[in-house]
């Protein structure tokens, strides 16, 4: 019968420990990478929201200057709930437009956002600066 003799031969594979240990390290990445993909998706989709709300705070000035003489000589007609709502009619869904209370020729145009994942800063606000055009 022959006998094994294993002293001075060299063993050629991977030990058991050297697999799980590779096995950890390489789950350990992936799941980070994962983590920033998801992270990156995250702050990717509240990067157009805050695009969509800088847009829409545009449109709204946008449309404050046709009727800026109108606005001017009657102030009340700024806080006209159909005026208002006339402003904000083609805002998407989960955007909401906050106006002052009373019309001023400087004032901040502000629209707001829900987004459940990120909770800080969902809002953009516009200085509109209106020269006076009219005479009362």
């Amino acid at each position: 019968m022959k006998a094994f003799n294993h002293i001075g031969k060299k063993h050629l594979g991977f030990t058991m420990t050297e697999v799980l240990v590779s096995l950890v390290v390489s789950v350990t990445s992936l799941l980070a990478l994962a983590k920033a993909q998801l992270s990156s998706l995250q702050h990717a989709s509240n990067s157009f929201q805050y695009t969509v709300a800088t847009v829409q705070a545009q449109n709204v000035i946008e449309q404050i200057w046709p009727r800026l003489c109108e606005v001017q000589k009657q102030p009340a007609r700024f806080e006209d709930i159909n005026f208002r709502a006339s402003l904000s009619q083609d805002f998407p869904a989960g955007f909401d437009l906050v106006l002052p209370a009373t019309y001023q020729d400087n004032m901040a145009i502000t629209v707001t956002w829900q987004d459940g994942r990120v909770d800080t800063n969902n809002s953009v606000s516009l200085n509109a600066s209106f020269p006076h055009l009219c005479k009362v």
